[in-house]
């Protein structure tokens, strides 16, 4: 293989290019050709929101860019969640699985969440969301946007 001997035969500014063009075509090969995605769209979201609280600058971010009232609901819902609560099982027909899901597993973690299951788990909580979305069951709160259930055993 390669060795010293090999080395001291290639000037080290010769290396030194050749690291960096590896480095550069690696990260535009690994990133589309745009290393900064959407960073002005970033730095100006953090421009406007650095004075709010964290979970106003959540819902000012890209994660929450699909439905912020889902993600305001979510918000309202983590801290009405009673403590003794083993899992909350999401009832919001609309709402995509890669964004619906993957916001409330990271809002709620580390409790257990499901995505419209057919049938609850014992003892866990019910989050509804849309209007007219009740669902049999003792109502825990209720938010302008759905409501946190207890469901009938």
């Amino acid at each position: 293989m390669a060795g010293p001997e090999f080395r001291k035969g290639i000037p080290s500014r010769l290396r030194r290019a050749t690291a960096i063009v590896a480095y550069v075509t690696a990260l535009v090969f690994l990133t589309g050709g745009n290393p900064l995605p959407d960073f002005h769209g970033r730095l100006e979201i953090l421009r406007r929101s650095w004075r709010q609280s964290l979970a106003m600058r959540r819902l000012e971010g890209t994660a929450a860019a699909y439905d912020r009232r889902f993600s305001a609901l979510l918000e309202a819902a983590r801290d009405a969640l009673p403590d003794g609560a083993p899992g909350l099982a999401l009832d919001a027909p609309g709402i995509p699985d890669w964004g619906g899901l993957y916001l409330a597993v990271y809002e709620f973690a580390p409790k257990p969440v499901l995505l419209a299951p057919v049938r609850v788990p014992r003892g866990w909580l019910v989050l509804t969301y849309g209007p007219g979305r009740p669902r049999e069951g003792r109502v825990v709160r209720q938010f302008a946007d759905g409501s946190l259930l207890l469901p009938p055993e």
